[in-house]
């Protein structure tokens, strides 16, 4: 058996969660009475998500001895450990003291190494109010400010 190059795994991967989604979503109706129902599209986008995976992995299958697809080297892998624990602060930080705060921390450290700390600062704090301004007012999707905290 060969060598599974990253474009291979990355494929996997994709497939096994796109297939999980893809059979969850059958729990929710497809059509409603007013037109697409709740479990309209995430059966079409796993689904595609199925189809487009199956395609890499046989396109990374074909190319797995002439790739230059390489696994992250270490400055690539504290970037997205970073990340992670960025998104995972961003849900503890929600629950607990609302979307303002969550939102501008996840922001501040994902601009942390671009920008000055002031740069960062304002740009954090305006993309957090112009956020909560696109979703509570003129989409209408209601956002906590408030968490179990503060």
């Amino acid at each position: 058996m060969s060598k599974m190059n990253a474009g291979m795994w990355a494929g996997t991967v994709l497939l096994i969660f796109s297939t999980v989604f893809f059979i969850l979503s059958f729990q929710f109706s497809y059509l409603s009475d007013a037109g697409p129902g709740p479990g309209f599209f995430p059966i079409w986008l796993s689904g595609l998500l199925i189809l487009l995976s199956v395609i890499y992995i046989s396109e990374s299958y074909q190319k797995r001895n002439e790739s230059e697809e390489k696994w992250p080297e270490k400055a690539e892998l504290i970037n997205i450990l970073l990340l992670l624990i960025a998104l995972f602060a961003f849900v503890l930080l929600f629950l607990l003291f609302g979307f303002f705060v969550a939102c501008f921390a996840f922001l501040f450290v994902l601009f942390f190494k671009g920008y000055k700390w002031y740069t960062n600062l304002i740009m954090s704090a305006g993309i957090t109010f112009i956020l909560y301004f696109l979703f509570n007012d003129l989409l209408g999707v209601l956002l906590p400010i408030e968490g179990i905290l503060f």
